[in-house]
């Protein structure tokens, strides 16, 4: 029986056919076609799917890691993001060939074990790297990861969880744990094998090979933080430094119009056009009161009036909050 699986957008387009009435749901009187048997005990998933939140932690890593990549490789690396894929946990671990490096962790406090998995071509690639090889024929075949290549890989594995951490700190803060490696992925079933997982990774390319690094997450990790995941738009945390300090520059910088108000008065129109030297108009501020420093027309400052080396000065006594600011800081 060949199954058919619809995609995100697919299933998106139908509900909201429903919702809308545009597609009959009332029952037929008359049907015809072949009637086929779903065997809900060995079924396959396999979907893509869109979680924004994911999207925002892909990106980030895919900045960081091209960095930290290209500098323990010693070459530039390409990094593409790969589709979000749902699938059963028995079907993942069907698709890892063997030998493959394969690490298990935990995102605490998230529940569950998640894996990360490095294609076997990378791996031996970064240990060649770690030995002052160049790493341009790699054969992975019939071959395992001894302690000390595996000692190596892990220093690659330390990167990958630090630039994790820090692009899961716009979702929840959270703290890899690491586990254990394995080669088999018969030895790394952490999850029962109809679990969903959510599948999400990086093709690696490099001018002589490529290969994948893919993170496996169970549905019930993720549930915790679902509604965080699905934000539509999530702060990113991380900043260019070049271009932060270029920016405090230009801002520092910024030339702004500063006017001290010494006091207010209202008087007629014909009391203005009468004014003669000599007059005195009457604030309504004593000399002993503050004065407002307005920036901009905000008002921003409260000060003491006075001169210093022979200018008019006004001396800072207290930096006023805008409104804003102030309801926030009482509630």
């Amino acid at each position: 029986m060949e199954e058919k699986i619809l995609s995100q957008e697919e299933i998106d387009a139908l509900l909201t056919g429903l919702a809308e009435g545009k597609i009959d749901i009332a029952p037929k009187e008359e049907t015809t076609g072949e009637v086929k048997p779903f065997d809900f005990r060995n079924y396959a998933i396999s979907a893509r799917l869109r979680i924004p939140g994911l999207e925002v932690i892909n990106e980030q890593l895919i900045r960081s890691l091209r960095m930290h990549l290209s500098t323990i490789l010693r070459e530039m690396v390409d990094i593409h993001s790969l589709p979000l894929q749902m699938e059963r946990f028995k079907d993942f671990l069907n698709r890892i060939p063997v030998p493959t490096s394969i690490h298990i962790f935990k995102l605490e406090p998230l529940r569950g074990q998640s894996l990360l998995i490095i294609d076997a071509t990378l791996a031996f690639l970064f240990v060649e790297r770690f030995l002052g090889g160049e790493g341009k024929h790699i054969r992975v075949e019939g071959r395992e990861f001894t302690p000390i290549e595996q000692k190596l890989i892990k220093k690659v594995v330390d990167v990958i969880f630090g630039e994790l951490e820090k692009a899961w700190r716009n979702i929840t803060p959270v703290k890899a744990k690491y586990i254990r490696g394995e080669v088999n992925p018969q030895f790394a079933r952490v999850l029962m094998p109809e679990e969903t997982v959510i599948v999400t990774g990086y093709n690696i390319e490099l001018e002589s090979l490529s290969g994948k690094i893919l993170f496996c997450y169970a549905l019930n990790t993720l549930q915790t933080v679902k509604s965080k995941l699905y934000t539509p738009y999530q702060f990113e945390e991380y900043l260019d430094i070049a271009w932060k300090k270029s920016l405090e520059k230009y801002i520092v910088g910024s030339e702004v119009f500063l006017s001290a108000i010494l006091g207010k008065t209202t008087i007629t129109l014909e009391d203005l056009l009468n004014l003669e030297e000599g007059d005195v108009i009457v604030l309504d501020k004593k000399i002993e009161e503050p004065v407002e420093v307005y920036i901009e027309g905000v008002p921003k400052i409260l000060g003491k009036l006075g001169v210093f080396k022979n200018r008019m000065a006004v001396q800072i006594k207290k930096f006023l909050l805008l409104e804003e600011d102030s309801k926030k800081e009482e509630d």
